[in-house]
């Protein structure tokens, strides 16, 4: 099965800018793919959904199609906003208030 398709469709059909989707997939070895999602910064929280329950959703679908073939496949965001700064610096520059 093509789980980078599958996940390509999915963060597409999600994006308000489908262009702007990037999907690549990796072998890892010992039957695990890790499949990274590049998508503009607008759809970012469209994509994760709040509390999470959409990344987990997808990560869900992947595995259950997964189990068949008796592969890991790992879906995570790929964007560089994300990679660059940390949890504590995104939650400290959107204004609320410090504990």
């Amino acid at each position: 099965m093509d789980y980078r398709a599958l996940v390509e469709y999915v963060a597409r059909s999600l994006a308000e800018q489908p262009d702007e989707v990037k999907v690549e997939s990796f072998e890892r070895g010992g039957g695990t793919v890790a499949i990274k999602v590049r998508l503009a910064d607008a759809d970012v929280g469209r994509f994760i959904g709040k509390a999470g329950r959409n990344i987990e959703a997808i990560r869900t679908l992947v595995r259950v199609a997964s189990l068949r073939d008796r592969k890991r496949v790992f879906v995570d965001l790929a964007n560089q906003s994300l990679a660059q700064s940390s949890p504590r610096e995104r939650r400290d520059h959107g204004g609320g208030s410090p504990s």
